[in-house]
């Protein structure tokens, strides 16, 4: 068994930059029902614009296990409802915040076991040279990629912290 010291990587990437783009804000019209994320707005077509491999973040659910990264592994025609990579719980909550501007870093030696423990960006600006910007706003979502919904500007240098937890 390794410690988490023993089994902590380190790779820096340097942003293309990210706007923080919401497909939905605050919004009272969304519901997850049988592994759907679904649109019950009057025009229900909300994910219209998305496609298959497409990624998203959720904010504002009551479950947990519904507020973070995920992979759109298919879209209604109509574009009322998506499905996501990992399992979700029926969720009927308001105030639901979707985003959609996000950027893949490409992280040589991640794998989609892993998982990124922090983020720091180095590039902040004078007041503050250094931000942390939490695991959060990242996830491993193919071999050598970690998507990120981190808003930062085009050049900053972000540092990614992952490690495999399963192996100790």
């Amino acid at each position: 068994m390794k410690n988490t010291a023993e089994q902590l990587r380190i790779d820096i990437a340097v942003s293309a930059g990210v706007s923080g783009n919401k497909l939905a804000d605050d919004s009272d019209d969304l519901k997850i029902e049988k592994s759907k994320i679904i649109d019950t707005s009057s025009s229900a077509n909300l994910f219209g614009s998305e496609s298959t491999g497409d990624v998203l973040k959720m904010e504002g659910w009551a479950y947990e296990e519904n507020n973070r990264i995920f992979v759109i592994t298919e879209v209604d025609s109509d574009g009322e409802w998506v499905k996501v990579d990992k399992e979700i719980k029926d969720d009927d909550s308001n105030g639901i915040t979707i985003y959609d501007d996000y950027e893949a870093l490409t992280v040589s030696g991640i794998t989609v076991d892993d998982v990124v423990v922090d983020a720091v960006n180095f590039s902040g600006g004078a007041t503050s040279p250094v931000a942390l910007v939490g695991r959060d706003y990242m996830d491993v979502t193919a071999d050598d990629t970690v998507t990120s919904f981190y808003e930062a500007t085009t050049g900053d240098a972000l540092l990614l912290m992952w490690a495999n937890l399963s192996e100790g």
